[in-house]
């Protein structure tokens, strides 16, 4: 693995062990009752990690490659975000938390194979727009810090 990257995959770990410790104290019925958002229940939130992970991780597996992969025409974040949380909406939190699991096994594999010359690759971003790929897997792990704190917030708050 590069040095560069290092950190990047000690901070995802780090989130992940995080997010994970948080939903394993919590049973099923709290994870789609606790709200994170006025939208979003923390079973909700993970859905969408599940599902803008692997739409991230995506882009930067085609960036790396050398493919600068665009986004669609028409592309709206946030119909992405409700499709992804609602395509979720009938499988087990232990379901969606496997999916997610697989997606970060593979984040790591992916970031133990890139080289020095493809992380100046870019891609397009959501919100971010034409990104290097070694930019895009600092936004990765801030995105991921982002709604573990929050998922783990929401969940202190429900003790309360």
């Amino acid at each position: 693995m590069l040095k560069e990257l290092e950190s990047i995959v000690s901070k995802l770990n780090e989130a992940y062990g995080q997010l994970n410790r948080v939903l394993d104290s919590m049973t099923e019925e709290q994870a789609a009752q606790t709200l994170v958002t006025p939208e979003w229940s923390v079973k909700d939130e993970v859905a969408h990690l599940a599902g803008a992970t692997r739409g991230m991780f995506g882009i930067a597996q085609r960036s790396s490659k050398g493919e600068n992969p665009k986004l669609p025409e028409g592309y709206n974040n946030d119909t992405f975000n409700a499709r992804q949380v609602a395509k979720r909406k009938e499988q087990t939190l232990a379901q969606i938390r496997a999916e997610l699991g697989v997606t970060v096994a593979e984040l790591q594999t992916f970031l133990n194979s890139i080289t020095p010359e493809q992380l100046d690759l870019q891609g397009q971003h959501p919100l971010f727009g034409e990104t290097k790929l070694k930019d895009l897997l600092v936004i990765i792990y801030n995105h991921e810090i982002q709604h573990c704190n929050e998922i783990a917030a929401a969940m202190r708050a429900s003790k309360k």
